[in-house]
């Protein structure tokens, strides 16, 4: 067993930026059922700092705001439509309220949806809001090989441009042993591209790619062993059937499709009974409908609150945008129930 870090789901500064995700499982196939609808990879990009850089096509940047503005992530993504359907890892993600992505070949930046995503396998799948013509991605469908030479890109350091490292495929299949960035959690991630590629924060979500300009996996952990460099990589042809299945509305227990709804409030999970309030986000839901903190939430949607657990559960079952009937009681003690609209939850 290798153990590694995973240091690549955020540069940052709230807690929830670095929540590891559930294991990968699946296994690479051909994924001659995914051909054919991806554009072009252009390949080329100098990692030198004082070099000029030739943007990759198909790769774009990602910065997310953490939770209610407590924190900040960066990423890649992988550009799958010209449309700016676009995969990422999940752990980038994880834990956002809002999501913008620049494609550094033209400089724009636009808003991003969050389409779907499957937290077992790590894989989320966005759509650019106002995107078109958008360069894209192209995937192999051949076998990965071990001893094969590998360029992978990535938003490296959250640094605001792709930086290109090469290596080679030492295993595949790989099953490894990760930490988050702060070497907190642990958790196992399987059949993973194993290579010689030293990945950094940063780098998640990016390219692995042959030397044919095909992507063969996109990146999702290094080692934290600065003399036995390593990056590992979640097969594209796994991460492509995931991002079809989202984009063709097919959930399963694993694959969920868009977000939830959310109220813009924090809740204690330490007490037990119904939960108290700490945080109320100034113009959000709950504030709008006059909830402050230190009250205490007792109702949500007809059901009676008697812990924090079940306004997750409740909030999971509703989108953003969806009215639902919220009481509370204020510090003064005083009893109070309105009608919520509900706004964007931070992504599981």
């Amino acid at each position: 067993m290798l153990h590694t870090k995973w240091g690549f789901a955020l540069l940052a500064v709230a807690a929830a930026a670095t929540t590891l995700t559930s294991p990968a499982v699946a296994h690479a196939d051909d994924g001659t059922e995914n051909a054919g609808i991806l554009g072009t990879l252009h390949t080329g990009v100098d990692s030198s700092a004082n070099a000029p850089i030739n943007l990759t096509d198909g790769l774009v940047l990602i910065d997310t705001v953490v939770g209610y503005d407590d924190g900040a992530a960066a990423g890649t993504g992988l550009v799958l439509t010209a449309s700016g359907i676009v995969i990422t890892n999940h752990h980038v993600v994880a834990g956002s309220t809002s999501i913008t992505v620049t494609d550094p070949a033209s400089h724009k930046k636009y808003d991003a949806d969050v389409l779907g995503y499957d937290s077992t396998h790590d894989v989320a799948v966005l759509q650019l809001v106002g995107a078109s013509r958008m360069p894209t991605i192209t995937v192999s469908t051949q076998p990965v090989s071990s001893g094969a030479s590998i360029t992978a890109i990535g938003n490296a350091q959250g640094g605001g441009r792709l930086v290109t490292v090469t290596g080679t495929v030492t295993q595949v299949s790989m099953t490894v042993q990760v930490t988050g960035e702060d070497g907190t959690g642990s958790s196992t991630l399987t059949n993973l591209v194993g290579t010689t590629a030293p990945l950094v924060p940063g780098d998640s979500g990016g390219a692995m790619f042959d030397n044919s300009s095909k992507v063969i996996a996109m990146n999702v952990a290094g080692s934290t062993n600065a003399h036995r460099p390593a990056g590992f990589g979640i097969p594209i042809v796994t991460a492509m059937k995931i991002a079809n299945a989202v984009v063709t509305g097919q959930p399963n227990s694993t694959i969920k499709l868009g977000r939830t709804g959310g109220l813009g409030i924090v809740v204690s999970t330490q007490s037990t009974g119904a939960p108290q309030i700490l945080q109320v986000v100034p113009g959000g839901p709950a504030a709008k409908a006059g909830m402050t903190s230190g009250s205490t939430l007792t109702g949500l949607d007809g059901v009676a609150l008697s812990s924090s657990d079940q306004v997750t559960s409740i909030l999971a079952t509703h989108q953003p945008g969806d009215k639902v009937q919220a009481s509370w009681t204020d510090r003064s003690g005083r009893d109070r129930t309105a009608t919520v609209t509900l706004g964007v939850a931070p992504l599981a």
